[in-house]
Order: C-alpha cells, then structure tokens, then sequence
C-alpha cells in the first residue's frame, strides 16, 4: 500500500470532495496516495466518491490527507508517517462527525484591576436613626406638586398600556406576514399542501429530514458562505444570508418535486434569479453525497422476509426489478457530446440512468447517469448492479434487456414476464 508522508513546503491538494487540505497551507498533515493493488485502489475510490474519467484522473500526485482517516489506521514512526495495511478513508466533510482541527491560539490575558473593598458599617447607621429620620423626611406642604405628581403618574400609566397594545399589535402583525410569506411556515399546519410541494407525507416527515441533514448542511460550502464548524455561527464571503436554511430546501423541493421555474421561485421567495439558482445547485450537490453514502441495496434475508405471495409463488428467486429511465436535457453546444446524448427512443437529447425495486417495491439501486444513446444493456453493465447479485439471484425485466451474454459465466438469471400481444 503506498502510503508516504509529504513534507513541509509540498503543495499536494487533497482530492476528497469538500475537503481542503493542502500540503503547504497544512504541514501538519500527512498525505497518502492511492493504493496500486486493484481491490484496494477500487475501495479508496468508492469511499471518496470519485469516479475516474475526464474530470478526475488517478496520477502519482492524487492524494488523500490524513484528516480523512480514522486515528486507529496511521501509523506513525519518527522517519515518517504511514498507513495500517487495508486502511481506507472514512472520515469526510459530508459526515456529522467531522471536525476540522484548529490551530489553537494563545491570546494576551489583561491585567486584573484591583478591587476596592467597600465597608458598610451597620452599627453606625443603627446607632443614628435621628439623623436618618431627619434627612428623609421630605415635607410636601405645598398641595400643588402633590396634585402635579399623581397627574404625571396617571399619564405614565396611560402611555405604559398604549404601548403595550402596540407591541401586541406589532407582534400580530409580524405572525400575520409570517404566515402569508410564502415558506414552510406557511404550510405548516397543512399535511396536503406540504406533500404537494415536497412530496413529504406530512409535516412532522419533512421536518425530521431536515434535522438529519442540518448539522452538515449548516457547514456545506457555497458560492456566497464558508462552513462553519458551529450551527449558530455564519461566516459570509460575500453578502450575509438572508434566508433560513429550512426554507433554501423548501426551495430545492419545490424545483424538484413542482418543476417551478427559477423566476417564479425568485418572486415566491423575493430574491434575485441567479440567487435561486446557485441553492439549487449548492443543495443538490450537498444531498447527492449526503443521500448518496446511505445503503439501500436489500439483503436476501429481508428480501425473503418481505416477498409478496405472488412473487414467492412464480418468481422466488427474484432480487431486483430493473428498469432503465432518461431525463430530457438541453442540447449541450458541444456536437460530439450532443451526438452522445441523442436518444433516438426520446428523439431528444437525454441522461439515461438505471433504476431497481426489490419485489415487495422498496427503491433498491439507482446508478450513475450516462449519455442517452446508451443502450439498456450497456447501462446495466456499467452501473455495477451485476457485481451486488450473489449465486441464485434472479433479475426481472422487460423484454429490451437482452442479458444473456452478459450473465453467461455467472449463476444468476433474468426473468421476462410474459407480455400480452395486441388483437385487433
């Protein structure tokens, strides 16, 4: 495993997405590159979540620094610092557990200032009650200033209940325009319409995803805002935000559940265009490796556990239900790209992507997007869903899956229901 420490002065980057280590801004970091064994290599690269291609290429400078690793896999001597044979990276920005060393920085304390004592002597003030008597005593002869007083209290007393009914009405106010904003908190109280712009069942689902994402979420970068390593503390590039955190995925579901456009969604929520647009993105790339690092692959056993009768009866053996599905996008300027990503199927130009169910209908297996002249068959073997079958597994599918050839050496076969033929 090759696992070498670089020393001070090298500028290695880290090529762990969100992850800004950097040899020469951090030399108390250690740096180690990808292993050459193929298993182990393939490891490292599926726990990064980096796919080799045209935008990431494996070199002898990708690197991956130590703050993505447990402290049970380095392995330090006092020539250098190495790996644990078959460590793999698993701490990353996108985890709640992840926390960003700081330097700690030692700050000049102020001298103290000296306390003067105050001594309160009580026997003297005891032992002259005349003399206090004396100088309290205020005489209020005069019948005008007492007549002047009472008035000035009972207008203090008016101008005190006056304000407090314009703070309630302020305060009414505020809910009312809080309410007719449009926003979560807007719909709170109504299940129909938050499944409507969501697609949560209800309020109390919507909520409890958004507490499971906001500890990362709070500290994910942006085009405008730095993480954070506090949830209450905001550090702003550019101008402060404006807008609660709840309602920027509000706004990322109401693009994606709705399809609302992002002028409308600039008018809903008062902002400008390129605003909504940048916490789209922002937000959709935060949740694909949030949402991504979940296994939702079903094992036998629960397979087993959750068959439905007609399925134990005909197909038993039956693990995923596959089917292929493209998304229309728009022509990409370049005409190599844009000849990939015709589909002659769609007669446009799409991304194709596989998705799988298991039997009782839990979404089990959803694959990386390809161009859209990708042939099914082609797609399924790309995505890795042949590598999560095991001996005696089955695949459902349509009858444009031809994937004889392709599960020829393995012991795992595909069924094809039968298809009614047309009359008439």
């Amino acid at each position: 495993m090759a696992a070498s420490r670089e020393g001070q002065g090298h500028d290695k980057h880290c090529c762990v997405p969100f992850c800004t280590g950097n040899g020469r801004l951090n030399p108390e970091l250690s740096f180690h590159r990808l292993p050459k064994a193929p298993e182990n290599r393939k490891a490292w690269i599926q726990a990064i979540r980096r796919d080799p291609g045209p935008l990431f290429t494996i070199s002898e400078q990708t690197v991956v620094c130590s703050r993505n690793f447990k402290s049970s896999d380095i392995k330090w001597t006092p020539v250098r610092t190495t790996l644990k044979p078959g460590s793999v990276p698993s701490v990353f920005p996108w985890k709640a557990d992840f926390n960003i060393r700081r330097q700690i920085e030692k700050h000049p304390i102020a001298e103290k200032r000296q306390k003067h004592e105050i001594n309160v002597h009580v026997d003297d003030i005891s032992n002259r009650p005349e003399e206090m008597d004396s100088t309290a005593s205020v005489s209020y002869d005069d019948g005008s200033a007492l007549d002047d007083m009472q008035r000035s209290m009972e207008r203090i007393e008016d101008l005190e209940c006056l304000l407090q009914k314009k703070d309630e009405e302020i305060k009414n106010l505020k809910q009312k325009m809080e309410i007719e904003r449009f926003g979560v908190q807007r719909f709170s109280n109504d299940d129909s319409m938050i499944q409507f712009y969501t697609g949560f069942g209800s309020m109390a689902m919507f909520s409890a995803f958004f507490e499971y994402v906001k500890p990362t979420a709070t500290c994910m970068n942006s085009y405008y805002y730095k993480s954070c390593d506090k949830p209450n503390q905001q550090i702003t590039v550019g101008k402060q935000r404006n807008m609660l955190l709840i309602d920027e995925l509000f706004i990322f579901l109401c693009r994606l559940k709705c399809g609302l456009m992002a002028q409308d969604l600039a008018v809903r929520f008062n902002c400008h265009v390129s605003t909504v647009s940048r916490k789209i993105i922002t937000w959709a790339n935060f949740l694909y490796f949030i949402l991504g690092s979940i296994n939702i692959w079903c094992s036998k056993e629960q397979i087993k556990e959750k068959i439905p009768p007609s399925f134990k009866l005909s197909y038993p053996s039956t693990r995923v239900i596959i089917d292929c599905t493209e998304i229309k996008t728009e022509r990409p300027s370049s005409l190599a790209l844009g000849s990939k990503c015709y589909s002659t199927y769609k007669s446009s130009h799409t991304w194709k992507g596989l998705v799988g169910i298991a039997p009782h209908g839990a979404l089990s297996f959803v694959s990386s997007s390809y161009t859209g002249c990708m042939s099914d068959v082609e797609v399924t073997k790309l995505s890795g869903l042949i590598d999560l079958l095991e001996e005696g597994d089955s695949i459902m599918a349509d009858k444009g899956f031809v994937l004889n050839k392709v599960l020829e050496n393995t012991s795992i076969s595909i069924n094809t229901p039968p298809f009614l033929s047309s009359q008439g």
